[in-house]
């Protein structure tokens, strides 16, 4: 991490800027297939004008009378672009603050990104649908809570070995068939059987579904 501070447009300003190993190579990866595209583009003469940029910088191409045009990898631009660019980014706030602490804040931006997803998509929220102040408020307050139920059933699954690969809506999928069955006239009840992932998900949030 390095910080310094920038003047843009006679304001003060703070650049933060970060390096990711893990980015830096999935970025380059990109890079390489979208260079071996625009290779096969060349040397077919199929060029494309979006790939102009890329064309004119990262290839060296030659026109031979005998033996046609050759394409060649820019090697040099290459290396220079993926040890300024790749796994880079920066963060530019007016408020002077901790790189670590901005950057933790920055992570959180996703979260909340993930919550308004979830109402728009997961929770039908797209249109509320109500011709009324209460109904709104009354909707509202019932998507805050499916909200709230959603978020953390993903953060307990996390935690658990087996449940992080699944998404809330199959944890909840998973447990809609156990049924709990009372009998007229009687104090107990049963437990329709359960599976394994079933006795896994119970395990895990602490649910108490015995009689």
């Amino acid at each position: 991490m390095a910080s310094h501070i920038h003047n843009w447009n006679g304001r003060r300003c703070y650049v933060h800027l970060y390096y990711n190993a893990a980015r830096a190579a999935e970025e380059f990866d990109a890079l390489t297939r979208k260079l071996i595209a625009c290779k096969k583009e060349l040397e077919e003469g199929n060029r494309k004008e979006a790939n102009k940029d890329m064309y004119e910088r990262f290839f060296i191409v030659k026109s031979r009378p005998k033996r046609g045009q050759s394409v060649a990898y820019n090697e040099a631009e290459i290396q220079r672009h993926r040890k300024r660019y790749a796994g880079f980014f920066c963060i530019l706030t007016n408020v002077k603050t901790d790189s670590g602490d901005l950057l933790e804040l920055y992570r959180r931006k996703e979260a909340v990104e993930n919550c308004f997803d979830d109402l728009k998509n997961g929770l039908d929220m797209k249109r509320l649908r109500v011709h009324s102040s209460p109904a709104m408020d009354a909707r509202l307050f019932i998507q805050f809570i499916a909200l709230a139920l959603i978020s953390r059933i993903r953060m307990v699954a996390k935690g658990h070995d087996v449940l992080k690969h699944k998404g809330a809506r199959e944890i909840i999928e998973a447990m809609e068939s156990v049924v709990r069955i009372t009998f007229e006239g009687k104090r107990n009840s049963i437990v329709t059987e359960t599976s394994p992932l079933q006795r896994k998900i119970i395990e895990t949030f602490g649910l108490k579904i015995e009689p």
